[in-house]
């Protein structure tokens, strides 16, 4: 972006560039960036407990249906806290998951 400025603004010292750059508001205050790291860090903790559930279940179970992976991808973060809690107490993934297995 500075390289941006010298070269928009030729006329000016690198003096007056500076202090221009200086008034700009660092993108990580911005509320847009705010935002988006927040959606991202949300995103991010949700893929990381999907993805503990998915290897303690296969660890456990030793399988994992893709209709419970499904299900474990789009549950939010507090039924993955819940999942995640109740593991150890269960004695299927179709009881911890709540599936209703065919028949």
């Amino acid at each position: 972006m500075e390289l941006w400025f010298f070269e928009r603004f030729r006329g000016l010292t690198a003096q007056e560039i500076w202090a221009m750059l200086n008034l700009v508001t660092p993108i990580q205050e911005t509320r847009a960036y705010q935002s988006i790291f927040a959606e991202g860090k949300a995103e991010g903790k949700a893929e990381g407990k999907a993805n503990t559930l998915k290897r303690q279940i296969k660890r456990r179970f030793g399988r994992l249906s893709a209709e419970a992976e499904q299900r474990i991808d789009a549950a939010p973060v507090e039924q993955l806290d819940v999942w995640l809690n109740d593991i150890l107490d269960t004695d299927s993934v179709d009881s911890l998951l709540g599936v209703v297995p065919d028949r």
